[in-house]
């Protein structure tokens, strides 16, 4: 299949109507966390493709052949949450089976589709964690997805009763006290990152052969709304959090959280590495 045949699938992707209908039904089933619609999709896609990619290849040159950036990488970064549409709990397989079905309708050849397919599959967590990164592409994929989570994902209804507590001036201990509505601590947290960017922090360093460096997650917190110490120890965002380490190691860096300036990393504080916390990276000594 040409190139240019590919592209044309792509760029129709957000205004086709059968694949925003697939989306908006596993948004649907997902009402009750934040959003997970075609315009979540969209955020994802443009973090890596605008933002990630971009600063990766300003450091180490080209990344990926053209077919994956051009095609594989982009259509899979916007339709990772497809398969919310079948299943939630196993939405990365069934995503990859929608996936497989949308593209093979529009003839997209195996060689293409599959490689589309397994960045979906291999998109979450969980797997990260048990088999790794395999690829740049799926480094990206697995950095971008991860690292979108900011106020405009909080549904409206949401938003707006977090909005209400706060301009009455509840703070941040009774909200956090409070079961609201079920999943308020996850819609909360999201709502106190005002701001959330990418950003590939890099040096090259004489006697070494590859660049050394970091890739952080740099946000602006509304403290009033949920404390930074809160958000490092929630369990949810330990494992996305983790998985994103494991991509930035794909490029020999390390991956860091950053709140209000204060620049954090991972540090096990039991000699089992058991046991470790996000610390402010000015108060550890533990060498990186």
């Amino acid at each position: 299949m040409e190139l240019s045949r590919l592209i044309e699938i792509r760029d129709a992707m957000p205004t086709d109507r059968e694949y925003l209908e697939i989306y908006a039904a596993g948004d649907k089933k997902s009402s009750w966390q934040t959003r997970h619609d075609a315009q979540h999709g969209e955020e994802v896609h443009d973090l890596g493709m605008k933002s990630l990619l971009p600063q990766l290849e300003a450091v180490f040159g080209p990344l990926l052949d053209e077919v994956t950036r051009e095609f594989i990488l982009p259509v899979a970064l916007r339709s990772h949450d497809v398969g919310r549409s079948i299943d939630i709990d196993n939405h990365d397989r069934e995503g990859a089976r929608v996936m497989n079905d949308y593209l093979a309708a529009r003839d997209v050849p195996h060689e293409i589709k599959a490689p589309v397919c397994k960045l979906i599959v291999h998109h979450r967590s969980n797997r990260v964690l048990q088999h790794g990164i395999y690829s740049a592409a799926h480094a990206i994929l697995v950095i971008a997805d991860k690292c979108i989570g900011d106020e405009r994902r909080v549904r409206e209804d949401k938003a707006n009763k977090l909005n209400i507590l706060r301009r009455m001036g509840i703070g941040k201990w009774t909200l956090a006290r409070r079961n609201w509505w079920y999943n308020a601590a996850h819609d909360r947290v999201n709502f106190a990152i005002k701001q959330a960017e990418v950003r590939v922090d890099v040096e090259r360093n004489p006697g070494h052969s590859k660049p050394t460096g970091e890739i952080v997650l740099q946000m602006r917190i509304d403290e009033k709304v949920a404390s930074i110490k809160e958000i490092v120890s929630l369990d949810w965002f330990a494992d996305s959090f983790h998985a994103c380490g494991k991509a930035a190691e794909f490029f020999g860096l390390y991956f860091r959280l950053e709140f209000n300036g204060v620049r954090y990393k991972w540090t096990w504080i039991d000699k089992t590495k058991k046991k470790g916390a996000w610390l402010p990276i000015s108060t550890t000594s533990i060498p990186r």
